[in-house]
């Protein structure tokens, strides 16, 4: 068999070299050693796959109905018990004749109704755009997050997930039947809201 020689500078190849020791010079159509990269491939390849792969292990489980009920049957609760605060104030009051059975409503009951809604519309937008979660949300460890990176949601979008819970609570007798039905239909397990607001509930 004859011996490879460097053509720079005729030195004869050691085995399995891929450089002259004399001059340096890389000898031709040797194999590249193993976990080398051949040329034209990308040394990250490996290394890319590895963190795309790590994102996506990594990436929050999204959440469905049922955790998301317990969430919100512990924020109304916490509103029940503000509005029933206020009621106690007397400017809700409703008072029947029981002779003439008729209907005496405060003046001040239309005003408390809107303070309520107010308060409402308040307590899950402040909330969910501070930080994502509501006490509801905070106590089953779920949260909202941007649905293109799952990064913190703004006020804006927290308001508009907010003001669609009115159509999402169709029907009124059966409240979020439609937002329960939604989610099912979702790929990403979003109500209304969520869709609008382009936003996602995720484990936190």
């Amino acid at each position: 068999m004859n011996e490879e020689k460097c053509t720079q500078c005729g030195t004869p190849a050691a085995h399995g070299a891929q450089y002259c020791a004399a001059c340096g010079a890389a000898f031709t159509g040797r194999a590249p050693r193993t976990g080398q990269p051949t040329e034209g491939a990308s040394a990250y390849a490996p290394r890319a796959a590895t963190e795309t792969r790590a994102h996506y292990a990594a990436s929050p489980v999204l959440q469905g109905v049922a955790i998301r009920f317990v969430a919100q049957l512990v924020d109304v609760i916490i509103l029940a018990i503000i509005f029933l605060i206020l009621g106690f104030s007397g400017a809700g009051t409703i008072t029947i004749n029981a002779s003439t059975a008729q209907v005496s409503i405060s003046p001040f009951f239309g005003a408390l109704i809107l303070i309520d809604v107010i308060i409402a519309f308040l307590y899950f937008t402040l909330l969910e755009g501070r930080n994502g979660q509501t006490v509801g949300k905070m106590i089953v460890k779920i949260k909202v997050v941007k649905k293109v990176d799952h990064s913190p949601i703004t006020y804006g979008e927290a308001a508009v997930r907010t003001i669609l819970r009115i159509i999402d609570l169709i029907p009124f007798i059966a409240p979020y039947l439609l937002g329960a039905a939604l989610i099912w239909a979702s790929e990403h397990k979003q109500r209304l809201g969520d869709r609008i607001a382009n936003t996602v509930v995720v484990q936190s």
